[in-house]
């Protein structure tokens, strides 16, 4: 595997970032609502009696975020350690953001058998699929269930996948010294934390697990084949006009 790009992309970064300084403000704010106390006046005890209530729940907020992109983070580098053990004449891009996406793409590996796009998720808990309807609870000690956001990853990777595409066709003469193939974006879903508890029903993509990946790209085959040569240019086009 030839990795033309690793680490966490700007994106990402930038919201982590975003989070830890949410969190020194939380705590700025609660040092400050204490120290209002301290001076026992009146007016400055009801100001520091508002203050604490909003550190709270900045802090609640900035952790549960921090936590969420720590996460995924994690997630990406168990993929990432997970695709290395693909032969060299695979290339892989982590954490790119596709024009006009906003949003990163997680992975995108480039083979003689295919492009295919991974979507990591490192979610815990019970996760139901039927199509492209996704929900995801977690259960407490008692039995009582409780709802946590998810959204729905596979339209997430096929809309991606989608961008993708779109892309090399607009970069077709870049990277193609012959007629351009028709392009298939294979668009995988993988869900690395250990924990978690997927039911699947009617896919609309391929849903597998971390040890279940290499295997799956090998046995894949496209319609068309990519010289090294082109799936290096490819490579160099995606990293040269994304962000």
């Amino acid at each position: 595997m030839q990795i033309l790009k690793r680490g966490v992309d700007k994106y990402v970064r930038s919201n982590i970032e975003l989070t830890s300084s949410l969190l020194f403000l939380s705590l700025l704010i609660f040092i400050l609502a204490m120290s209002l106390f301290v001076l026992n006046e009146f007016m400055y005890s009801m100001l520091g009696l508002i203050m604490l209530p909003l550190a709270y729940a900045l802090g609640l907020y900035a952790y549960q975020r921090h936590i969420l992109w720590g996460s995924g983070v994690a997630g990406e580098g168990i993929v990432t350690r997970e695709l290395e053990k693909l032969n060299d004449s695979y290339y892989l891009i982590n954490g790119v953001v596709i024009p006009p996406n906003r949003g990163d793409t997680d992975h995108i590996i480039i083979g003689s058998n295919g492009i295919f796009i991974i979507e990591s998720k490192n979610y815990g808990g019970e996760i139901d699929c039927d199509g492209d309807s996704w929900s995801r609870y977690k259960t407490s000690r008692r039995g009582k269930k409780y709802d946590l956001s998810i959204g729905s990853p596979s339209r997430q990777v096929k809309r991606n996948a989608k961008v993708l595409k779109d892309f090399i066709l607009k970069h077709e003469k870049e990277i193609f010294k012959r007629k351009t193939p028709h392009i298939w974006i294979h668009s995988l879903l993988v869900f690395t934390n250990k924990n978690v508890k997927v039911h699947i029903k009617n896919p609309t993509v391929d849903v597998l697990k971390v040890s279940e990946i290499i295997n799956h790209i090998l046995r894949k085959t496209s319609k068309f084949r990519l010289t090294k040569e082109e799936s290096s240019r490819m490579g160099d086009v995606i990293l040269k006009y994304s962000k």
